[in-house]
């Protein structure tokens, strides 16, 4: 449950080689556990309830089942089954996750597990090819509530961005090479017609270049 839930955590069987990073936590959930006679209800709600629950942000790396589900739902369209769904539902394979077959019975090992020169290839690639596609709902609602807020400096521009995919904290030097790429088109412009086009054709570009971050990467 702290795995999955809070923050990635060595496999049980490891244990002897490589400890929990949080053994108190462990033992809240477990004496929750067996205090309740083993009612996941109760341990959930401990679990929930807890400061390790609540201040855990950007501790686990997503999962490609994540990936995939999370990247669908922000941009959008795949309310009901269509065409090609098939197609996208094996990403999670490609990203090293195939749904209801892990790898043995210990179940998939996760965190940076999940991370290799292929596999953070295939997230990033996926990524980008629903954030990039502004006519999506999803990414059409992110480039209106972007227009309403009017034109926009380029610093507005990337803490917009950043603000409405997550939001997701960066790191200072992040935010600069983020800025530096906004910078080179300048102010962000609704005004007229071209100038809209070329607007919503950077915000793509945009949330492309974040969905390669690191960050991004974490939930």
């Amino acid at each position: 449950m702290y795995n999955f839930f809070v923050a990635d955590e060595p496999q049980v069987p490891a244990w002897q080689t490589t400890p929990p990073r949080d053994p108190k936590a462990i033992a809240t959930l477990a004496k929750a556990f067996a205090d309740s006679h083993g009612d996941i209800r109760s341990t959930l709600r401990v679990l929930f309830l807890s400061d390790f629950f609540k201040e855990a942000r950007f501790a686990r790396i997503k999962s490609p089942a994540e990936m995939v589900v999370g990247l669908m739902r922000l941009a959008g369209g795949f309310e009901f089954p269509g065409p090609g769904i098939g197609n996208l539902a094996k990403n999670s394979t490609y990203m090293g996750q195939e749904l209801l077959n892990p790898a043995s019975v210990e179940g998939w090992h996760t965190g940076v597990e999940w991370i290799n020169s292929g596999t953070l290839m295939k997230r990033i690639n996926f990524a980008a090819s629903l954030l990039g596609d502004t006519s999506r709902p999803g990414m059409r609602a992110i480039v209106d509530r972007l227009k309403a807020q009017g034109d926009q400096s380029p610093e507005g521009f990337v803490d917009g961005c950043l603000d409405l995919i997550g939001p997701l904290d960066v790191q200072p030097e992040v935010r600069q090479r983020l800025l530096d790429h906004a910078s080179e088109g300048g102010t962000l412009r609704w005004g007229i017609a071209h100038e809209a086009e070329t607007s919503q054709k950077r915000v793509g570009e945009m949330l492309q270049m974040i969905a390669s971050l690191r960050e991004f990467q974490y939930c």
